[in-house]
């Protein structure tokens, strides 16, 4: 049995779209092989020697006891399977790529277990090389590095090498290089996206759970919107998570509708934990609650920090995690049953929440150990009474991922400015914590 996969899309890593590049996301995929023949002391074993998808056919005539032509580019996998590596195994692999050039940038190198050199034909012959051993994610471009001109230069030398055993240099470009994306620090999200003229996309179509995963049991389609039902058994909160992209900063924008005594919220740059259960997230929340004009709306961080700003609360988090009130804001009651437009801007480190226009949150997160500035974009059905939750006319802007942090020192903390209340039972006597600067 073979098993092996294509390579996998960046989704924003990098800042990148596509998986059409030279970093090892791009260039490496799975390969396992089970081999019944092979001896129980050599199966289990990982292997470092270099294997090409050109040698899958050369290894399957192996087995089958049949000559490889020796055209063939690919070598037979067998040996290494049973625990063997030959001793002129391939050293270097060859990588390149040149489909679609007017508008994904051809590439041609070599890698080894060492380094990867790549040169970006198309583009002034732009160089990059990584050191695989100390910089395995390759973020370092050490193609300008002077100790490293030799290796540069032998590299480059064997790249030309090989282009030539293999038919020559790529022919001139035709016509004009077009981008097919903005580039970072534009939002990587927003790649392969269609935004309507106000840069917002859909992110559910109203029809149907496709680009969202979560429990069947709990989530479906109703009226156009994506309903969550409980019938009061929950034991644990579930969520069910858009599955495109990541988000980082954003705009969104969706009507919602709760039964009374319900409760939701709006996951965002959360993060999958299926270590807890299946369909679990944590991170920040919009919570959406009925009956509580103090909690509908209001910031708050799922098995983490928990309450980091009630409605109407304006809140600075300083740099260890301690949330502080330095401002109250109108608390509006928002009736269940009804649709209210909800609305989440998230700029950097600061988090904005509405509903129906009205501000409910207002908060700058300078805790770097705990915040997170990226994540998945979910919503939740919560332990408790049976309820209905529905979002519908969901859409979200992508805002670029470069976007500056506030910074500490520019927004300092009153004096008597308060803690934000803790979650929890607490002492009848208890009284906040107020700052002193």
């Amino acid at each position: 049995i073979v098993y092996s996969a294509d390579n996998g899309y960046y989704m924003g890593n990098r800042g990148l779209a596509g998986k059409w590049s030279h970093f090892d996301e791009s260039l490496r995929v799975p390969l396992i092989i089970v081999d019944p023949r092979v001896p129980k002391a050599e199966r289990g074993q990982v292997s470092d020697a270099i294997a090409l998808n050109l040698d899958l056919p050369a290894t399957f005539l192996d087995w089958a006891g049949v000559a490889i032509p020796a055209r063939y580019q690919g070598r037979s996998l067998q040996s290494i399977v049973q625990g063997q590596t030959p001793g002129a195994w391939r050293s270097e692999s060859f990588h390149e790529h040149f489909a679609v050039r007017h508008r994904i940038p051809a590439f041609e190198g070599i890698r080894n277990n060492d380094f990867k050199y790549v040169r970006y034909v198309d583009h002034g012959g732009a160089e990059f090389l990584h050191d695989l051993k100390n910089d395995p994610d390759e973020l370092i471009n050490l193609a300008a590095d002077a100790q490293h001109a030799q290796t540069l230069a032998e590299m480059r030398t064997r790249t030309d090498e090989r282009v030539k055993e293999l038919g020559g240099a790529l022919a001139p470009l035709e016509g004009v290089f077009a981008k097919s994306t903005d580039p970072h620090p534009s939002a990587s999200a927003a790649v392969g996206t269609q935004p309507d003229k106000e840069g917002f996309v859909r992110v559910f179509d109203g029809k149907s759970l496709q680009q969202w995963a979560g429990d069947r049991k709990y989530w479906s389609v109703q009226d156009g919107a994506l309903t969550g039902k409980t019938d009061g058994s929950l034991m644990m909160n579930h969520f069910i998570t858009w599955t495109p992209s990541t988000i980082r900063n954003f705009d969104l924008r969706v009507k919602v509708r709760v039964t009374a005594g319900g409760n939701s919220g709006l996951q965002y740059r959360g993060t999958s934990r299926p270590d807890l259960g299946l369909d679990i997230v944590t991170g920040y929340q919009c919570d959406v609650v009925a009956d509580n004009p103090n909690y509908n709306g209001m910031l708050y961080e799922e098995r983490g920090r928990r309450i980091l700003s009630h409605t109407g609360e304006r809140v600075i988090v300083d740099t260890v995690g301690q949330p502080w009130v330095v401002e109250q804001l109108p608390v509006q009651e928002f009736a269940p049953n009804q649709w209210h437009d909800f609305r989440v801007l998230v700029q950097g480190n600061h988090h904005r929440h509405w509903i129906d226009g009205v501000m409910t949150a207002d908060l700058l997160d300078f805790d770097e150990k705990n915040r997170t500035l990226e994540g998945v974009l979910a919503v939740q059905v919560h332990v408790g009474p049976a309820m209905t939750i529905q979002y519908k006319d969901f859409r979200i802007k992508h805002l670029p991922d470069a976007f500056p942090l506030e910074k500490p020192e520019d927004h300092p903390i009153p004096a008597g400015a308060y803690g934000v209340r803790p979650q929890g039972r607490l002492p009848d006597d208890w009284k906040p914590p107020v700052f002193q600067p």
